[in-house]
């Protein structure tokens, strides 16, 4: 079984974030000064969520292995869970990359189009395996950094302190909304709980890749916002695509907006995340098997990306946040949490014995 290291394990986990927020719009929710301490209290409660998962592989454990008990049809059923729910999350994903170039460059492609095209790249990089899209998300994070920076160095927005507002017991619902749609992107933990069999063995791996996403996931997002609120104001809430918003602030002598450059890098993102998604689906397969089941995998999400595009399915709406909250918690939590006790429990009973 291909093996990464814990750093490339943080790349990938911390991409699927990036690319979360990449596409996040904001009609669907009102930027402001309280995003700032929630982002600080959801990132604490995601450690303390995560602890189970971390604990078992770092002891070694085959999550998935383990709770099946030697149980065929059970271990078939886990995994089934796991690719049902990311392939949820790759349709999501593709569905509002298609959204985003008819909304922002309309004319040029038809978000159909956009739809097979990114879901035969994703499926090609997914048959690629684990290494591979670990090796290219290392250049495609370095270069989302450089970009990050680069924006807002050269952005000619005017910081306003004033819009750093006092939060008051009136946020109190912008609060408790934004807490819920931030852990309801937490999918990271069943991402690891599904890929622990491909981390290699070095000493607290789950936990040195779980402790630098949490970190970067929290500097880069509060320093996200600042900008956000500092640059753009209330204006974030009428503008789309904040992210894109920055980058049309951003000039340079030789790049005179960067919406294009975003543009080339969310692409870029979006591939090889949605790889992600969809290696995971196919994770366990072998042979003849594997190659049936990721043509089968590819057929599905071009299908559903185009019903979901076409119907206009909202994937950030409360049934959806329902659903993938009810996802991270049964597959990346309680499962986890069910085996943990479990070993416990055996390990007390033969001390007694």
């Amino acid at each position: 079984m291909a093996k990464i290291s814990s750093g490339q394990m943080f790349i990938l986990l911390i991409l699927a974030r990036i690319m979360h927020t990449m596409v996040f719009h904001s009609a669907e929710f009102s930027v402001g000064s309280f995003m700032l301490p929630t982002l600080l209290v959801t990132t604490l409660i995601e450690a303390a969520l995560s602890l189970p998962v971390l604990i078992l592989i770092d002891g070694g454990s085959d999550i998935t292995g383990e709770l099946s008990h030697g149980y065929k049809w059970l271990y078939i059923l886990l995994r089934a869970l796991y690719s049902l729910y990311f392939l949820y999350i790759a349709t999501g994903t593709i569905k509002y990359i298609a959204e985003f170039m008819q909304d922002e460059f309309e004319g040029v492609i038809n978000p159909i189009a956009v739809v097979l095209v990114l879901t035969v790249a994703a499926s090609y990089c997914a048959h690629l395996g684990i290494e591979a899209l670990a090796r290219a998300g290392t250049v495609v994070f370095w270069i989302f950094i450089a970009l990050f920076v680069s924006m807002a160095a050269v952005s000619e927005g005017t910081f306003n302190p004033s819009n750093l507002t006092p939060i008051t017991g009136s946020d109190f619902p912008a609060i408790l909304d934004y807490a819920v749609r931030d852990l309801s992107s937490s999918w990271w933990l069943p991402m690891l709980v599904v890929l622990d069999g491909h981390l290699n063995g070095s000493k607290d791996g789950a936990r040195k890749a779980a402790g630098g996403y949490l970190v970067t996931k929290l500097v880069m997002l509060e320093l996200l916002t600042l900008l956000l609120i500092l640059v753009l104001g209330k204006f974030a809430d009428i503008l789309g695509y904040p992210l894109l918003a920055l980058g049309a602030y951003a000039r340079t002598v030789f790049v005179r907006s960067f919406n294009a450059v975003n543009m080339f890098v969310w692409c870029m993102n979006a591939v090889l995340v949605s790889g992600v998604y969809l290696f995971i689906a196919t994770d366990g397969l072998k042979g003849k098997k594997r190659t049936a089941g990721e043509i089968s995998v590819m057929l599905i999400t071009a299908i559903a990306g185009i019903f979901a595009y076409r119907a206009n399915l909202d994937f950030n709406d409360e049934s959806a946040m329902v659903i993938k909250t009810a996802g991270i918690l049964l597959l990346g939590v309680v499962l986890p949490t069910t085996l943990m006790i479990e070993k416990e429990v055996r390990k007390c009973v033969s001390l007694l014995r």
